[in-house]
């Protein structure tokens, strides 16, 4: 969904009212989840009416697809970044791990992971949500692919590990972390589980 798709006609909001409009509701959406997000807490969230709201958006539904495409992108730009950096690819799969660590310490962690949460409340029930759910944590799961063969290549991580496989257990790792997080967990708990992420390198 792109905002090419928003209809258009007198009242629209303007397209950098739009892109402030999808961040704040990404805000409420992530902080409250779909279900606990109310119509009231979009139009306070996002400072546009519910006649702007609608004509940009659709309804709420289609709000939250704006939210949650502006999230994964995000999200995987601050990975490949990282993951696709020249250098040790060892230690760029350890950045990203630390990172999430460090962030699932923080208060801001309570909030937990809006992909996990979106999985959990949304998937079973909504194609629209499951698809971009599935094609985030596969995009995910391939660029730590990519860079566990270029470690492999270099022989920093160990030859006999299957890539899809490794890469498949450290996605379940950190998005583990991000849940440990939401119930309180401390930095010495999630600072262990990195370790043994980069241990399953070796």
């Amino acid at each position: 969904m792109s905002l090419s798709d928003t209809p258009s006609g007198p009242g629209r909001p303007r397209e950098f009212e739009i892109d402030a409009a999808v961040e704040s509701a990404m805000q409420v959406f992530w902080t409250r989840g779909y279900h606990g997000t109310s119509l009231v807490d979009l139009i306070d969230g996002t400072g546009l009416s519910r006649g702007s709201l609608y004509k940009a958006f659709g309804d709420k539904h289609g709000l939250f697809l704006f939210a949650l495409d502006r999230y994964i992108s995000q999200s995987l730009v601050r990975l490949l970044c990282t993951l696709q950096k020249p250098g040790s690819a060892k230690a760029a799969i350890r950045e990203t791990v630390t990172r999430l660590a460090e962030l699932s310490c923080k208060k801001e962690g309570r909030r937990g992971c809006m992909l996990v949460a979106t999985a959990t409340e949304m998937v079973p029930h909504d194609d629209a949500i499951a698809e971009r759910v599935n094609a985030m944590i596969d995009r995910i799961r391939h660029a730590y692919a990519e860079a566990i063969v270029r470690g492999q290549a270099s022989g920093e991580i160990a030859p006999h590990h299957d890539a899809q496989a490794l890469a498949t257990l450290i996605v379940c790792l950190t998005h583990g972390m991000r849940t440990l997080g939401k119930v309180g967990a401390v930095d010495k708990q999630i600072n262990a589980l990195v370790d043994s992420a980069m241990r399953l390198l070796d």
